[in-house]
């Protein structure tokens, strides 16, 4: 198991598990008001308006803790303007709360930032503690539904097979129990029967972590509550608040140093321990391909003493940035300036402040839907943002982050180098699997180097039968390959049986489970039959002779009554759908 100690400092005796990222209560403007104070009526006065602005959440305000800050007093935005800079580990952090984009850096050499920041530190006391990769917890969603996508009728879109083996869930899952978390929590909702499944198959934690407590994977399902009446959840960020409130998110636990200072400055270890800093929680999603350190993730989001740490990506096109969210971020210190959800082209054109012509050649940060919270800040975010809508819906993308960009809240970005691909239609899948057999980008995914933890289904290999022509395919276990097929740009599942001269070019076969019990003259694909540019859902049962191809060009159509739907061009064999002998798409 890899642990990973990052040591972060909080001010003590300050409130800064309370005070959320807003209020006057950041660790950031306290910290800066102090680094500036030049006397100490000023410092005092400073304190009262960071205790006034505390206090206003305190008392139920719905907007306290974010716009005190963000407008704050005159007296209180003074002190911090006066200590615009605070150090840590000898990086000057920006800490500007008037301007979105801040003031420019001094220059100073990086002695001079140490010893600043080393002064500032002795000036307020830190408490010293470490925080474990194994201490985060980590928050998965996996409920998203997506009614067009014929694959996602009887599945959730996480539960989506590709590279013939695997499922979606397993990429975003194996890149956390690598990266040394093991507090993992699966939220579900929509179709959410064969993930589940597949969670506990893929990730027991017993077998994952041992059995002496080392970690957990929790699928926790979807509830209705007298709080939130006879409803569903409504969005990512509801589904997440409304675990919140029940309990279901188990607050994790670390052990923490303490140091003489602290006890100075508080008096007892109890007040030590009261005065802690927050823990962390990550958020993702699940249908997403990526390969992420999340230790990298971590380790920028304390050093920065973010309140929200965003993880990004720049390779994306104008054309796909309508269906995502960009961010504008600040090239010096990575501080997120602003947000904007699913924009159109004149949109980005004034968002990214560049001419139509160079939109091409402007880097999009899009937001890949990874965030990194304190604690305390996605609780009162989570709270704030909700109240800010009239709209039932609540989302991370569309209200959490806009509503911490803009009330106040250190939102840093962390920028992604890679592949990534979000899974929001049946092309995306069928474009991933493709390219994961062909060598293309998705192919990344399947490094040799690391593990793709998914369900073990004990499988016999794969036998070929005659003479036979594989070019850029993945052709799973069990599967049976008889005389004179041709497989090319394609994806075999498990245990698929290919009858004699199948044609398949740029077919995804997702396969079958398990080995059905059938006679020689029964097979997955009959003789004869030619498949291009098609995706063959689970257990379904194509004859002899059959011929798809859409000659005609057709990009939309739905035959479920004959089995297959057309979509963006694609077709789609239904899950346990039977084309008969000579059948012609």
């Amino acid at each position: 198991m890899r642990a990973m100690m990052v040591v972060v400092r909080a001010a003590v005796g300050s409130g800064s598990s309370r005070g959320g990222c807003g209020g006057g209560g950041s660790r950031r403007a306290r910290r800066g008001a102090n680094a500036g104070e030049t006397s100490t009526g000023r410092r005092d006065a400073g304190e009262r308006a960071v205790r006034r602005g505390r206090g206003t959440l305190g008392r139920g305000s719905a907007s306290g803790r974010f716009d005190a800050r963000a407008t704050g007093s005159s007296t209180s935005e003074e002190a911090v303007r006066g200590g615009d800079y605070a150090v840590e580990e000898g990086v000057a952090m920006r800490l500007s709360m008037g301007d979105a984009r801040g003031t420019a850096k001094t220059k100073e050499t990086a002695g001079e930032k140490k010893k600043r920041g080393n002064a500032v530190r002795r000036r307020e006391g830190f408490v010293n503690r470490g925080i474990q990769m194994r201490d985060v917890r980590c928050v998965v969603l996996a409920g998203g539904a997506d009614e067009t996508n014929p694959l996602t009728r009887a599945r959730a879109r996480s539960a989506v097979h590709l590279g013939g083996t695997y499922r979606v869930i397993d990429f975003p899952m194996t890149n956390l129990v690598n990266s040394g978390l093991r507090q993992m929590y699966v939220l579900t909702q929509y179709n959410s029967h064969s993930l589940v499944s597949h969670v506990n198959r893929a990730f027991p934690s017993v077998e994952m972590f041992g059995n002496n407590n080392a970690g957990f994977i929790e699928v926790l399902p979807t509830t209705q509550t007298r709080e939130h009446g006879e409803t569903w959840s409504i969005g990512s960020a509801d589904c997440v608040a409304r675990h919140l409130s029940q309990g279901s998110l188990t607050k994790q636990s670390y052990e923490m140093r303490l140091e003489d200072a602290c006890l100075q400055a508080n008096g007892s270890l109890e007040e030590c321990a009261a005065d802690q800093l927050d823990g962390v929680t990550i958020v993702l999603a699940a249908e997403q391909l990526y390969t992420m350190d999340f230790e990298a993730l971590l380790e920028q989001h304390l050093a920065t003493e973010a309140d929200v740490t965003v993880a990004t990506c720049d390779n994306v096109s104008p054309e796909s940035a309508s269906s995502l969210g960009i961010l504008d971020v600040d090239k010096t210190d990575a501080r997120v300036l602003s947000f904007i959800e699913k924009p159109s082209d004149n949109q980005l054109v004034e968002f990214m402040q560049c001419t139509t012509e160079e939109l091409e050649d402007c880097k999009l940060n899009a937001n890949m839907g990874v965030y990194v919270f304190n604690n305390s800040v996605l609780d009162a975010l989570l709270k704030e943002s909700k109240a800010a809508t009239n709209d039932e819906r609540h989302e991370f993308g569309r209200d959490v982050i806009p509503y911490a960009v803009q009330h106040g809240c250190d939102v840093f970005a962390f920028k992604h180098h890679g592949y990534w691909m979000p899974l929001r239609s049946l092309r995306d899948i069928y474009e991933a699997n493709i390219s994961a057999a062909t060598g293309g980008e998705a192919a990344s995914l399947l490094d040799f180097s690391r593990p793709v933890y998914t369900k073990p289904n004990f499988l016999p290999p794969t036998t070929f039968y005659g003479s036979s022509l594989t070019e850029g395919s993945i052709i799973s276990d069990g599967c049976v390959v008889n005389d004179g097929a041709k497989i090319v740009d394609s994806v075999i599942g498990p245990c698929t049986v290919i009858a004699k001269n199948v044609e398949l070019d740029g077919a995804v076969i997702v396969g079958r489970d398990e080995i059905m019990k059938r006679t020689q003259a029964e097979q997955d694909i009959g003789e004869g039959t030619v498949i291009r540019r098609c995706i063959v859902d689970s257990d379904a049962v194509i004859g002899a002779n059959v011929r798809i191809l859409n000659e005609a060009g057709v990009q939309n159509i739905d035959r479920s009554e004959d089995g297959y739907v057309i979509s963006d061009g694609i077709v789609t064999i239904l899950g346990g759908a039977t084309i008969p002998d000579g059948f012609i798409i």
